[in-house]
């Protein structure tokens, strides 16, 4: 089993800084193909009707207890690191 860290390329809602999703899955690449289709969930559904695209931001190997345990937290994007990227760039030589 999998938990992943989708990131939207912009806010799902202008109002809000809504710009992550949190999963689980067994299949990934099957539920990640759901949620292109926007079948996933209602938040990937809306992304879509939108024209907001996604990337898989990150992957970790867990089951439904990580992900609970993530999502707890309330803070997708301090996972995230496309919006981190800063923390998790190479050092160059």
């Amino acid at each position: 089993m999998y938990v992943y860290l989708l990131h939207f390329d912009k806010p799902i809602n202008p109002n809000r800084p809504t710009q992550h999703y949190l999963g689980a899955a067994k299949d990934l690449d099957e539920r990640i193909r759901q949620h292109r289709r926007g079948k996933g969930a209602r938040l990937t559904e809306v992304a879509m009707e939108r024209g907001i695209t996604f990337r898989v931001a990150e992957v970790w190997k867990g089951n439904c207890s990580l992900e609970k345990q993530l999502k707890r937290q309330k803070n997708s994007r301090r996972f995230c690191p496309i919006c981190n990227s800063r923390f998790f760039k190479k050092e160059e030589n």
